[in-house]
């Protein structure tokens, strides 16, 4: 069955926006952003500069459901006529900083472009962030007053810090760069790097640990490969595919649902099911119309994909279920509310949207 979908909520984020993270402990939304800038504008120099931004918005899911409910009652609405039904379901998108739409920005930080940001999810209180300078950021969120500030950072690689990601437990972050390199951290060390791997040829644009088991964890490059590693066998990939890709591997997720399952996606616009395993061939795949930045994945297993060029799609048992194309411009954030309600994020259309399924 196709799903509908529903903008509730619409923010300008100024910078291009890459990637959005919700927080269920507080409900609360970080997006976070990259925009390149010449030192000089007036000058021929090619100097530039990368500028981030991180928003915090305070998401009130009752109101948002009112508001989902109010767009569903107007589009099965069948007695107006095309002019009215537009007109009033424009009426239920709200944008800027309308209190009644249920999300509203409470903080604004500046800081390095950032590339990836994660929240530890067992407490609610730390947000990672993967910025432009090479470093991990390990930002502490105060509830009192809604706001972040910086509790530890570290300068961890010569690149970019790309990807990031908690293991389940939240005492680990694994981190990917733009050398190929991946590296496993400890937040509760002064951000030791326990483990290096060097395997990819050029970035190094995903990575994840095994939901499974903490010492298998994985990467993606632009190199096409796809690599499984072992920390207890330092330094080296135990497993490798370099041809199933026919382009860079982007994304990635460990499947919380199906025991050593992990889905990749590429710029060759495939998702990829994988027996983690054996890595010889993938299990199954399903073309979504656009390279695969970002999955993400709810309880029950639907999946949130933002596909760059083919905007935003929800996966289940293997098919594209509902598809969000409000965006204009390439989908990279995105992140699950609830089993109805998402956040997704777009580059140079810097835009933020909340939107709901029926």
């Amino acid at each position: 069955m196709i799903m509908e979908c529903h903008t509730l909520y619409r923010f300008d984020t100024e910078y291009s926006a890459d990637s959005c993270e919700f927080n269920p402990v507080f409900n609360v939304l970080a997006t976070g952003t990259y925009q390149v800038n010449k030192l000089d504008p007036e000058s021929e120099s090619p100097e530039t500069e990368r500028l981030g931004r991180i928003y915090l918005h305070n998401i009130d899911i009752e109101q948002l459901n009112k508001s989902a409910s109010n767009q569903n009652k107007i589009s099965s609405d069948n007695l107006k006529n095309g002019d009215d039904f537009e007109n009033e379901l424009a009426g239920c998108t709200k944008t800027g900083e309308d209190h009644n739409t249920g999300c509203h920005k409470t903080c604004a930080i500046e800081c390095p472009a950032v590339l990836d940001l994660k929240w530890n999810l067992k407490e609610g209180t730390v947000l990672a962030a993967a910025n432009a300078k090479g470093q991990l950021v390990l930002y502490r969120y105060e509830d009192s007053n809604k706001t972040l500030k910086i509790g530890e950072e570290k300068d961890i690689c010569d690149g970019l810090a790309l990807a990031i990601e908690w293991n389940l437990a939240c005492d680990k972050i694994i981190l990917s760069d733009s050398k190929g390199k991946v590296r496993v951290v400890d937040p509760n060390s002064s951000l030791e790097v326990l483990h290096e791997y060097e395997c990819h040829g050029y970035e190094a644009w995903t990575c994840c640990f095994s939901a499974w088991d903490d010492n298998i964890i994985f990467s993606g490059g632009d190199d096409c490969c796809f690599n499984c590693y072992d920390v207890r066998m330092p330094g080296t990939a135990a497993k490798k595919n370099s041809k199933a890709h026919s382009m860079g591997v982007t994304a990635m997720i460990s499947d919380r649902c199906k025991e050593n399952q992990i889905i990749t996606g590429s710029y060759d616009e495939k998702l990829r099911w994988w027996d983690e395993r054996n890595l010889r061939s993938e299990v199954s795949s399903l073309e979504v119309g656009g390279g695969v930045w970002r999955i993400k994945q709810r309880p029950q297993g639907r999946l949130l994909v933002g596909a760059m060029h083919g905007g935003f799609c929800v996966v289940e048992e293997g098919q594209v279920v509902a598809s969000y194309d409000e965006h204009k411009s390439l989908a990279y954030g995105a992140d699950w509310v609830n089993d109805s309600l998402a956040a997704t994020s777009s580059f140079y259309d810097h835009l933020l949207t909340l939107w709901s399924l029926s």
